[in-house]
């Protein structure tokens, strides 16, 4: 899927520095955080009582957050707490979505939009970007339903910095929840272990 990058004055870094393997974040962060989220947490343990789905972690991305910042959140849904976060970009809709927050969604084809909603991860897959890997996501609402027909899957992508770089912004996408590399190494981690994981996309 192909990504329209926006480029700025100033050059962006990011460090090739080997980070640490570790899935948790500070205490103070991580109750801060987590306490953003308890109505969507509620709303997907919800959606689980009558569903056949993953009850132990699920994937939050909140699109009212700036694109420079991490929005991303994979949450533990037995301890409510947060044990991974990363960037990720959200469709461009052809030009109309040209700030850091997205304005517009759509789950239509050819609109280059995010869908939001509930969706569940699903097969494994090549991709030619990233890492050469991907995953399909079915839509589970009507807001979301054509996104395997849309071909909006889970992927990496090189240009994804690893680091928050609020106020500047990442790229967009042409609809997908693009991630950084290193992070789609430990969703694909956590994926390995655990199927049929929601995806939450909301704003």
């Amino acid at each position: 899927m192909k990504l329209l990058l926006l480029f700025f004055s100033i050059p962006i870094f990011i460090s090739c520095q080997e980070q640490k393997s570790s899935i948790s974040l500070p205490k103070t962060e991580e109750t801060k955080t987590i306490n953003n989220y308890l109505s969507e947490i509620k709303h997907v343990k919800e959606f689980l009582k009558t569903k056949n789905y993953n009850k132990k972690i699920a994937f939050l991305v909140d699109y009212s957050v700036p694109s420079g910042k991490k929005r991303f959140f994979v949450v533990d849904l037995v301890n409510d707490s947060i044990i991974e976060k990363g960037l990720v970009c959200h469709g461009d809709c052809k030009g109309e979505n040209n700030s850091d927050i997205p304005l517009i969604f759509s789950n239509k084809s050819g609109s280059n939009c995010t869908s939001l909603g509930i969706s569940v991860i699903g097969k494994r897959d090549y991709s030619s970007w990233g890492k050469k890997y991907k995953y399909w996501i079915d839509g589970l609402e009507s807001t979301n339903k054509n996104m395997r027909k849309r071909v909006v899957v889970l992927h990496a992508w090189e240009g994804v910095p690893d680091i928050e770089i609020h106020p500047k912004v990442i790229a967009m996408s042409w609809g997908c929840p693009t991630v950084s590399v290193r992070f789609l190494d430990k969703l694909d981690f956590i994926l390995k272990t655990n199927k049929k994981v929601l995806l939450y996309s909301f704003d």
